[in-house]
């Protein structure tokens, strides 16, 4: 019997901006369960964001690089969470 070969994928991470009573700004995602991040400003929070993610991953045992996408509004944002390996192998693949 031939051996299912399991191929690691990136993983799109949606963020969603509320702001809070005390005048922060909270960042929340339906798709990774556990991210909050809270801070005075968008840019404060999204400075965050990426350690929060690769902090979660890294929880369930996965190591990620996390960029974010284009096309962020005033109310959300993606990133993507890409397997750190596979991005070394992206980053090799550029650098011959």
């Amino acid at each position: 019997m031939a051996s299912a070969v399991v191929r690691p994928r990136a993983h799109i991470v949606r963020v969603k901006y509320e702001k809070g009573n005390t005048s922060l700004l909270f960042a929340t995602s339906p798709d990774l369960k556990g991210l909050l991040v809270a801070h005075r400003t968008r840019e404060q929070v999204d400075a965050i964001i990426p350690q929060a993610i690769t902090e979660l991953y890294a929880a369930y045992g996965e190591q990620v690089v996390v960029t974010e996408i284009d096309g962020s509004s005033q109310e959300a944002s993606s990133w993507v969470a890409f397997p750190a390996d596979m991005a070394a192998r992206a980053l090799v693949g550029q650098a011959s």
